[in-house]
């Protein structure tokens, strides 16, 4: 019994005297010179690598809005639309501002309902072609507004204060 305690005391000796120069094994830390660039966002995207500059919004208007909901919130309004897309399969849905720098005109807060759809697909039941965005509009922009309209293909709902 005794035999085994002290090898296995010599052995852990061994080891763990290894272990001592662990805060060396890569060398005291020093300042660096930071990117200004964030190395976690890739360059590229997409298996053929094209740039996230060239990646244009290829959305085109929703056929139908359905609905409008103004949800008042602490610090703004949520701008809940839900549309009717001529076929099934849109992806990217946005709420696209009309006016540059998302500004209202005249009092007229306007956006355009726009998705963007697979080459092929079928048209399908009107629940199957159901989508529903949201954008969030704050205080400061709904000062000067008096409507919100969003616009589809074929129509246009607007809210009112």
């Amino acid at each position: 019994m005794m035999r085994k305690t002290i090898a296995l005391m010599l052995v852990s000796t061994l080891v763990l005297s290894g272990c001592g120069g662990v805060r060396s094994w890569f060398g005291g830390g020093r300042e660096v010179q930071t990117a200004s660039t964030n190395p976690l966002i890739p360059r590229s995207s997409g298996m053929l690598g094209l740039s996230a500059a060239r990646d244009v919004y290829r959305g085109n208007p929703v056929g139908q809005i359905v609905s409008l909901n103004v949800e008042r919130i602490p610090g703004g309004a949520i701008v809940r639309v839900e549309g009717l897309a001529d076929r099934q399969g849109s992806y990217r849905v946005r709420m696209v501002p009309a006016h540059l720098g998302d500004e209202p005109v005249d009092g007229v807060l306007a956006y355009t309902l726009a998705a963007e759809v697979p080459r092929r697909s079928p048209v399908g039941v009107p629940p199957s072609r159901k989508i529903v965005a949201a954008h969030y509009v704050p205080d400061d922009t709904l000062a000067d507004v008096r409507e919100i309209r969003v616009s589809g293909a074929r129509n246009t709902l607007s809210s009112r204060r």
